[in-house]
């Protein structure tokens, strides 16, 4: 027995990529593309020095294996530990074999701003990778694996405050003039824009949080807190729409339930092009359609989970703005 921990994944259209790690929840140490790749002497001897990094914890491979079997680790949720595992076999594709002394010299932190760069035309994604990395580095220094980091405090790319980034009706129009858009991703933005649930609620929503009066989460992803969403006439008209009455209230083309990766990269693939709002800017959309029915600010704050003042901002953009307009045309037009 090697220990060896092979995956592998099938791409439409493609060539079958395979990749061994160095043990289970090891370093990457290996990909191939067709064929399951055979164990081989130029495997075995990569695993060997990948668990002799892992024991010396020198390099940044060593550290991920530490990290990956300490506490701080393994308590994390399965979904979380699933977005960490890519991050952490991309930061050892590129920097696994980098001693650790290194990071305590400023010209590292470019390098790790060069690597975040390759992402740079996503900028969450792109943020993702600075924060993994110094994620990974806080533990290391907490731990006494390495004295110090340079990579603490790298600027983000995107725009942390998106309150102002609402899907408008130029917005939906764009989605519904794309031929041949899913219709199984056309129900998920739907039920986004009805239901103002974060992502990862909104693709685990069993029809059995689904109440006669209320859609009642007990448990959000984010902050764990309780969500009480209103069932009003066009939520109901949406939910009784569909199908099935058991499981996940969305299904993919599979007519399994999403998850938050497999909608959103569905998404990026056919969303419209040069479009500017992202998944998370339909929440936004969700405010705008309480607030123009007339609830407060403080009312739909408690619903969505988001203060008060942060509603009254979108607000004042979307509906109080568009409203005076609408009073000063027909003033004007008298």
């Amino acid at each position: 027995m090697t220990g060896l921990h092979v995956v592998s994944k099938r791409r439409t259209g493609k060539l079958d990529k395979h990749y061994v790690y160095a043990w289970r929840g090891g370093p990457l140490i290996h990909t191939s593309e067709g064929k399951k790749p055979e164990i081989g002497r130029e495997i075995l001897d990569a695993q060997y020095r990948a668990r002799h990094a892992g024991r010396k914890g020198d390099d940044v491979d060593g550290l991920i294996a530490a990290y990956e079997a300490s506490p701080q680790y393994e308590v994390k949720k399965k979904s979380t530990k699933k977005d960490y595992r890519l991050w952490l076999t991309r930061i050892s594709e590129r920097f696994g074999s980098t001693p650790l002394a290194a990071f305590a010299d400023w010209r590292m932190r470019g390098d790790v701003i060069e690597w975040r760069n390759e992402w740079a035309s996503q900028p969450r994604t792109a943020d993702k990778a600075t924060v993994m990395m110094v994620t990974l580095l806080n533990w290391g220094v907490e731990n006494g694996k390495l004295p110090a980091h340079q990579c603490q405090g790298i600027s983000q790319l995107h725009n942390v405050n998106r309150a102002d980034q609402v899907w408008e009706d130029r917005h939906w129009k764009a989605v519904e003039a794309v031929k041949d858009f899913p219709p199984h991703v056309m129900l998920a933005l739907r039920l986004a824009r009805l239901c103002g649930l974060r992502l990862g609620d909104l693709v685990i929503l069993d029809w059995s949080q689904v109440g006669p009066h209320a859609i009642i989460v007990e448990k959000t992803g984010k902050r764990g807190g309780r969500a009480v969403i209103p069932i009003f006439d066009e939520l109901r008209a949406f939910l009784d729409s569909l199908p099935d009455r058991t499981g996940p209230v969305l299904l993919n083309s599979r007519k399994q339930g999403w998850t938050a990766s497999g909608l959103e990269t569905v998404w990026q693939r056919r969303q419209p092009e040069g479009f500017d709002r992202t998944l998370h800017d339909i929440r936004g959309s969700f405010v705008t359609y309480l607030a123009r029915r007339g609830l407060t600010d403080e009312e739909i704050a408690r619903i969505i989970g988001w203060t008060a003042k942060r509603i009254g901002e979108i607000r004042a953009r979307y509906v109080d703005e568009a409203q005076t307009i609408v009073s000063l045309v027909k003033r004007l037009s008298a």
